[in-house]
């Protein structure tokens, strides 16, 4: 595979390095070591988004969140600031990883092509919903590494520099009491009313008391998949969605 340059911009600034730093070893040095490069966790210096993250654009989500499912604790009380400090510290460690000032993504795309196939094709049922002649076809030469496994883990329209079109909406059906219906994409849900756009475009503003509701999330898939998947699966299916070119 011919490498695909990286160039990360600007180095770090040294103070936030240093506060990330102090952040980093106490809050993620036990599973990840002090110094970034994988211990019970997986090494984060080689990772791809960390190192297509910006100010925690990508990380910020998974360090805020947390992967339950994987055994990683949400760290809800890190503050935007903080988690940026984290990413200009790991970003640091890259650097000085890659001993150079451009990273060559064949050293992030480590994993197993052929078993990231029978993953895709079984555990994983990625192609229960997807096609590699289809939906996926040339997937590899549209996005870089970094951001191809970001959007296997988050796949919204949310994270920066990716492109394509963005995935659809929950659907929703609201059934009143009085028995109509009205269907639409999900816009937002509170405990008391819910807001749905419909295929006219218009909103339209329903009570939840009394209504049954029904959600189709397309995304459902994926945000299981972030507490189930190894990150040995990870790095294969990355692998292997790298080969459709």
């Amino acid at each position: 595979m011919a490498a695909r340059v990286f160039t990360p911009g600007a180095p770090p600034d040294p103070a936030a390095v240093e506060r990330g730093q102090k952040l980093f070893a106490p809050t993620c040095g036990f599973c990840h070591a002090p110094d970034g490069t994988g211990k019970s966790g997986p090494d984060l210096v080689a990772d791809a988004m960390v190192i297509r993250d910006n100010g925690g654009d990508l990380i910020g989500r998974v360090i805020h969140d947390g992967r339950p499912g994987k055994g990683m604790p949400a760290f809800a009380d890190l503050t935007a600031t903080q988690i940026a400090d984290i990413s200009a510290f790991l970003h640091s460690q890259i650097r000085g990883a890659a001993n150079r000032f451009a990273y060559s993504f064949h050293e992030v795309v480590t994993g197993n092509a052929q078993a990231g196939e029978a993953f895709f094709n079984g555990t994983g049922k990625c192609n229960t919903c997807h096609s590699v002649t289809g939906d996926l076809a040339g997937i590899a030469g549209r996005y870089q590494p970094p951001d191809l496994e970001a959007r296997l883990v988050y796949p919204g329209p949310s994270f920066p520099g990716a492109g394509g079109p963005p995935p659809k909406p929950t659907a929703a059906t609201v059934t009143l009491p009085s028995g109509d219906t009205v269907s639409g994409a999900l816009v937002s849900r509170n405990p008391f009313e819910i807001t749905l756009k419909d295929e006219s475009g218009a909103y339209r503003t329903l009570p939840v008391d009394g209504a049954r509701i029904e959600l189709h999330d397309p995304l459902a898939a994926h945000k299981e998949l972030i507490d189930s998947i190894t990150d040995a699966e990870m790095h294969d299916l990355l692998a292997y969605l790298e080969t459709l070119k």
